[in-house]
């Protein structure tokens, strides 16, 4: 069972609106990792392109179901940061190759 999250992360919702981030170069992103671009929009990766030095990202909030059609994140550099939900903030198979921050 997933621990459950004090009020402070949730904002009284049932979601984790506020997670512990750690920034990550835009190319290490995988579909599966939240990613916090707003301040209290926690946001799932659904898709990405990788292309001419940049990643174009898409994805959907944290609260929409997994059918819900997917957005534009936006376009970032490959090199630039990112701040990504760290492991354990949500539901999320483990990714051992990912353990430089």
């Amino acid at each position: 069972m997933h621990r459950p999250f004090p009020t402070r992360k949730t904002l009284g919702t049932r979601y984790n609106l506020k997670p512990d981030t750690r920034p990550v170069e835009a190319q290490r992103l995988q579909p599966g990792d939240v990613v916090v671009l707003e301040p209290e929009c926690p946001t799932v990766v659904t898709r990405m392109l990788r292309a001419h030095g940049g990643v174009h990202v898409w994805g959907r909030y944290i609260w929409e179901p997994p059918h819900a059609p997917h957005w534009p994140l936006g376009d970032f550099g490959a090199q630039e940061r990112v701040a990504r939900a760290l492991p354990g903030e949500y539901r999320t198979p483990p990714r051992p190759t990912d353990t430089n921050p």
